[in-house]
C-alpha cells in the first residue's frame, strides 16, 4: 500500500537572494509529464511552455510519456494563476500542477501567453526556483502576457542546481 504525503504550497514573494532557496523541487531537472488534452487554445499554450524549458541552456527536459506528474487547467474559485504541488510515495517524488482557467480568463489580454507564463512558472517550481523580484519567469509580478520564457536569472539557477 503506498502512502502519498500531499504538500501542497503557496510559495510568497521573495527577494533576489532567497531564489535559490525554493526546497520542494524536484530531484531532477528532466521530469516525464503525463499527456494532457484540451482544446488547441489550452494545448498549444501548454505544449509551448514545455517547450520553453526544453529549449534552454539548462538540464530541464519535460517531454510527456508515462509518468505520475500532471498538469491540470480547471475552474478553481481561489484567487491563484497557478498551483505547484510535490507529493511523495514509495516509488519517489512526483507534482501536479494546476492552472486555474477561471483567474486565467478573467485576467489574460494575450491567453496563449498568459497559459504559458503561468506554466513555464509552475514547472519552474518543479526546478527548484524560488519567487524573486527580479527580470524572471520566478517573478510573480512579472507581465505574464508577455513574458513567457526562462530569462538569464531562471537559467543561471536551474544550473546551479543541476
Amino acid at each position: 500500500m503506498a502512502v502519498l504525503l500531499g504538500l501542497s504550497l503557496v510559495v510568497t514573494s521573495s527577494g533576489p537572494a532567497e531564489a535559490h532557496s525554493f526546497r520542494w523541487g524536484m530531484p531532477s531537472a528532466r521530469q516525464q509529464i503525463r499527456p494532457y488534452d484540451y482544446n488547441p487554445t489550452w494545448q498549444t499554450a501548454m505544449d509551448r511552455a514545455l517547450s520553453n524549458w526544453n529549449v534552454t541552456p539548462t538540464p530541464a527536459y519535460f517531454p510527456k510519456g508515462s509518468s505520475p506528474n500532471t498538469i491540470t487547467a480547471r475552474s478553481y474559485s481561489d484567487s491563484w494563476y497557478g498551483r505547484y504541488e510535490r507529493w511523495i510515495n514509495t516509488s519517489g517524488y512526483y507534482f501536479k500542477i494546476k492552472l486555474n482557467s477561471r483567474r486565467i480568463t478573467a485576467s489574460a489580454t494575450n491567453f496563449s501567453n498568459f497559459v504559458t507564463s503561468v506554466l513555464v512558472h509552475e514547472l519552474g517550481h518543479g526546478l527548484r526556483l524560488g519567487h524573486n523580484s527580479g527580470t524572471s519567469i520566478m517573478n510573480d509580478r512579472r507581465n505574464r502576457n508577455s513574458l513567457t520564457k526562462p530569462q538569464q536569472h531562471d537559467i543561471d539557477d536551474v544550473n546551479a542546481y543541476y
